[in-house]
Formats: structure tokens, sequence, C-alpha cells
């Protein structure tokens, strides 16, 4: 059995942002509903906005794409990146409020994860099975862990849960090797996650979104950048009223706090 090997991620300084409250553009230390998370590998330097929102667990939504991914790959349930997926349209048939890039004809990893094709992963926990999810969420150390509000939908609102502190230590967990996934897995896994390559830079990268209990929507962006010395791990989450308006705002607030650690330019 695989097994996970353990880190310590020592928090060296907390950092203030100089932040106007007038500035909308980044999450602000007086806003409870928004909080980001940076951590610096070679120094374990954690960059925090909102301490009490970083440590409050939350649905993953599709962020646990990246998770099911490595599991459905590392099982051997999806052989490669490009492998065309297929899911059981009796048990998720199509809905009239799907986006267009739900109802492509075929799909592969890289597509589904792209364009967050809920039904393919859906199918795809179901294809890893009860007893192969709990053993990779506990060897990852995954939020807490709890699937018991389905094995099909527990990241969907439902009894998965994981904060942004969390977030980010998984990813680190995950782009150093230290979760015992094969070669392999790690290769594919960075074709599929792949959203941003520049000279100076790549992101890998994921959104998440759903609708929580208060009604508001709840937005997520987390991932890695990799620079040629360093590498960063980041996760924002926030609520908005509308659906709308968290997807006009998810990935701009990120890349905004990134560019003003300069992370990124």
């Amino acid at each position: 059995m695989k097994r996970l090997i353990s880190i310590m991620v020592m928090v060296t300084t907390m950092m203030s942002l100089n932040i106007s409250a007038a500035d909308n553009n980044l999450c602000l230390a007086e806003d409870n509903d928004c909080t980001f998370v940076l951590l610096t590998h070679s120094s374990n330097e954690l960059v925090i906005v909102n301490q009490a929102r970083a440590e409050q667990a939350l649905s993953p939504f599709s962020t646990f794409k990246i998770a099911n991914s490595a599991i459905g790959l590392e099982t051997g349930v999806i052989n490669d990146a490009g492998q065309t997926l297929s899911y059981d349209d009796t048990a998720y048939p199509p809905q009239a409020w799907w986006p267009s890039v739900w109802k492509l004809p075929k799909y592969n990893l890289t597509s589904a994860y792209k364009f967050s094709m809920v039904a393919i992963y859906r199918q795809l926990a179901k294809d890893i099975g009860d007893k192969q999810m709990r053993h990779y969420l506990k060897t990852f150390n995954y939020g807490n862990q709890d699937i018991s509000s389905g094995l099909d939908n527990f990241w969907l609102n439902g009894s998965m849960k994981i904060s942004a502190l969390e977030q980010v230590k998984f990813l680190q967990q995950l782009h150093q090797n230290q979760l015992a996934l094969s070669e392999k897995t790690q290769q594919e896994l960075r074709k599929v996650m792949l959203a941003k390559m520049t000279d100076d830079y790549r992101i890998y990268a994921k959104t998440g979104a759903g609708k929580v209990d208060d009604g508001s929507m709840l937005g997520w962006y987390v991932g890695i950048v990799e620079t040629a010395d360093e590498s960063y791990y980041f996760a924002l989450n926030f609520n908005r009223p509308t659906y709308q308006q968290m997807k006009a705002d998810r990935i701009a607030l990120a890349m905004n706090h990134l560019k003003q650690a300069g992370v990124i330019d």
C-alpha cells in the first residue's frame, strides 16, 4: 500500500497586504466572504488574506477534479489524458440548463477537466469505487475525507469539505511528488491541469463553483505556479450573490493577488 509522505508546512512569516478598501479587484482583509492563500515552496512562507476564512472548510466543488483525475489515472480507470471518456446518460441525463460544452459528442480527460464536465467526473468517481476513493483520499489527507453523502456527488456541496489552507498543502504535496503517485500519473495530470504557459511561468489550476446553503455562489480558483527557480501554491475562495458575478471575478481575483505578490507579471 502506498504511503503518504507527510510534510510540515511552517509559517515563517505572516504578511498583511497593503490594499485599499476601495480596490474590489482583490480580496480585502475586512471581507469575510473572500480569502486568498499563497504558499512559497522553498521558504514555506504563507501569505494569507483572512485567516479565519482560510481555515474554513467548504465544499471543493470542481476543484476536486484535480484529486479525482489523479485517482482515476493512478488506479488505471483512465489510461492517459487523451483517452475517450463516457458516462451513463440514464443516470446523468443531459439537462436543458447544461452549457454547450457539456454536450460535446465526445470527451477525454483533458477536455472534461477544461470544461468541468460534471457527468464525466461523477461517472469516474463511480468507476473508481468506494474502497479506492476512500483509500486515496486518506493517503492524500484531502480535506475531511468524508464521502458519506454519495460516491458520485460528495464534492458538490455534500459531505466533503476542504479549506483554502488544506488546498495549498495538497497542491504542494502533489507537485513535489510526495503522494506516492506514479511518474505516468504525474505527467498526465500536468497535461490536464495546464492552464497558462508563458516564457516566465506555467500555471496549473482548476476552477470550482456551486450554490451553497445560504443561496449564494461559492467560487474557487486553486493552482500551482511554476517558474524557473520557484514553485508557488495558491487557493482563492469567495462568495457572490449570483453565478455570473462569481464567474466574472474568480480567475481575475487570483491573478491580481499573484501579481500583487510578485509571482507573475
